[in-house]
């Protein structure tokens, strides 16, 4: 049987897609990802999506290359711009920013919709995290996996009400959300290192208006050390 093997990072993506599901791959590159749960029988179909002719095109030879060209549909479009709702019922948009993510989403309010969405930001984590949470999406699960040197979060979302966001909930998730706990201890630790870095950093100016960045980051902190504090009692 053909198997294509994703990095840890699209492979912690593709295990929670649900089986049977009707995919839409945002951001799709080289279209590892809807391959791959093809080849494994897991979803039922699959759309392809990117906003550049170079990445579509590698989608399209990875697909040709395992014999699936005529089960995943290649849209060439701006988010989920190209896609109607009735097309998927899971989105997954990985490798991006949050603020990208934030924006995709925000052009397409319909993924409230009895959607599950499976987001891997690759930077900005705390802005995708407030966005969706003042925008009507809710957060259900939360996990990391680590590739290379960096710990990379992966959120599981659909429409619904969240509590608002502290600082550092909003930069580490909140703590219910998470279901790996040992992984979320050493993905803290890892956001703590970064966190002090930037903190001490920032201390160093004079300038007036860094007090209100400092002030955040100092909250970061201390969240970041209870809650590493807590999982380890």
């Amino acid at each position: 049987m053909m198997k294509l093997e994703l990095s840890p990072r699209l492979a912690a993506v593709a295990a929670l897609v649900p089986e049977g599901a009707r995919l839409a791959d945002i951001g799709t590159d080289h279209g590892y990802l809807p391959v791959s749960l093809l080849l494994d029988g897991s979803i039922a179909s699959a759309v392809a999506a990117d906003i550049r002719t170079g990445p579509l095109d590698h989608a399209r030879r990875t697909a040709a290359e395992y014999c699936l060209t005529e089960r995943v549909e290649f849209r060439l479009c701006d988010g989920l711009a190209g896609i109607g709702p009735e097309e998927c019922d899971t989105i997954t948009i990985a490798g991006m920013g949050g603020e990208t993510i934030a924006g995709i989403l925000a052009a397409a309010p319909w993924t409230k919709e009895g959607h599950r969405l499976i987001l891997q930001p690759q930077s900005t984590q705390d802005v995708l995290r407030v966005f969706l949470v003042e925008n009507g999406y809710r957060i259900c699960r939360e996990q990391v996996v680590r590739e290379g040197e960096r710990w990379y979060p992966v959120l599981v979302v659909n429409g619904g009400s969240m509590a608002p966001l502290s600082h550092g909930e909003a930069v580490a998730g909140r703590a219910d959300t998470w279901i790996v706990q040992d992984e979320r201890c050493c993905y803290l630790r890892w956001l703590l290192h970064r966190t002090e870095q930037q903190w001490q950093g920032v201390r160093r100016s004079e300038r007036p208006e860094q007090m209100e960045k400092i002030i955040r980051l100092q909250k970061i902190v201390e969240y970041l050390e209870d809650q590493i504090s807590r999982l380890q009692e």
